[in-house]
């Protein structure tokens, strides 16, 4: 019996198809040393179906491959510009679409969208957001750091080995946040909840703080108080992922604020540093990996970040026990954070996502 074959076709956004990138040198290297997020599904079903299952493809090969392409899933990644020219070049059982952009719902851009949902009426994005009315369907795509700045299951291993030889990571500080100002400039949920924490809880023992050029700092100060900012900002703009991870493990809540989306990996990463997470409301939201909504605290539009902090404080005082209750939950879902074909369920999951429609 033949193996079920998958093809990807990525997005050509962002010139991802032209000069250097439009070569197969480039998308050879990008899937080996794993540079790119948007490549997330392509090492999902790789991880599960294995690499001689999934073939990752660019438009512009479906036009200048001598022979037609032959496959049971096709996964066009969007905005792209396929046309039925490229259709005809690629045989197929079954089209998905997916967006595995920030866009708040689906970024359709330039492609010829009556084309697309002729052919399909599910489209998979990192998050379904409840409130969408869309005349498709919307199903949960695979999120995935690439492997190159995948460093999560190294700093489990480490923090694990490092409490099997007695180094316990003690919990000094109350809050920890780490992070790019990203999102709505006049808006900025990340800059209120820090503000916000500054001016009425300045007792808290705070890890990390902002990371940006100094251009947006500037430009970001002029629309807030720059008073209120002085002492928000890092001295550096990058963080190693270790010393990240440390900071988290150091802290008993971890702030998990909205940014260009609704999620971040930061929920994740701070569960497996057994810290509470105080996030935006995620009510509405669905993730392929879920999570374990009732260990975390959610900060409704409008409400002050405050309440949140107190209340993890109060659940990390209360119940330590919710704190590796969260990892059991996910990893239900991931093997120390990333994806492994022993963890059934969230293959049986996006499946469900698929065979749904």
């Amino acid at each position: 019996m033949s193996k079920t074959s998958y093809t990807i076709l990525i997005s050509d956004t962002g010139s991802h198809d032209t000069g250097i990138r439009g070569t197969r040198a480039f998308w050879w290297m990008a899937d080996r040393i794993g540079a790119y997020a948007e490549l997330g599904l392509y090492w999902f079903l790789s991880e599960y179906f294995g690499r001689s299952s999934v073939t990752l493809i660019r438009p512009s090969q479906l036009l200048t491959s001598p022979s037609k392409y032959k496959t049971d899933w096709l996964f066009v990644g969007l905005p792209t510009s396929l046309s039925k020219e490229h259709l005809k070049r690629i045989d197929f059982r079954r089209i998905v679409l997916y967006d595995s952009s920030d866009f708040n719902g689906v970024n359709f851009s330039y492609s010829d969208k009556s084309l697309l949902l002729s052919e399909t009426n599910l489209c998979l994005k990192n998050w379904r957001d409840q409130r969408w009315e869309f005349d498709y369907s919307i199903g949960l795509l695979p999120i995935k750091r690439p492997p190159l700045n995948n460093w999560l299951p190294l700093a489990i291993r480490v923090a694990s080995v490092k409490d099997r030889l007695g180094f316990l990571y003690r919990k000094r500080y109350d809050v920890g946040f780490v992070g790019r100002p990203s999102g709505d400039y006049a808006g900025n949920q990340r800059l209120s909840w820090l503000i916000d924490l500054k001016k009425h809880r300045p007792d808290l023992k705070f890890w990390g703080g902002l990371v940006a050029d100094k251009n947006r700092q500037t430009t970001l100060e002029q629309l807030w108080d720059a008073k209120a900012l002085d002492g928000c900002w890092l001295s550096r703009r990058r963080i190693g992922f270790l010393q990240y991870f440390s900071g988290l493990l150091r802290s008993k809540v971890t702030l998990a604020p909205a940014g260009y989306a609704p999620w971040t990996y930061r929920h994740y990463e701070a569960i497996y540093a057994r810290s509470i997470v105080v996030s935006n409301d995620l009510s509405c939201y669905e993730f392929l990996v879920p999570f374990p909504r009732e260990g975390i605290i959610e900060v409704s539009e409008g409400e002050s970040v405050v309440r949140g902090v107190d209340a993890a404080l109060a659940l990390c005082e209360s119940s330590p026990e919710i704190l590796n209750a969260n990892i059991e939950y996910l990893e239900r879902w991931l093997d120390m954070g990333t994806y492994s074909r022993g963890k059934r369920d969230t293959l049986d999951r996006f499946v469900a996502e698929l065979d749904g429609y």
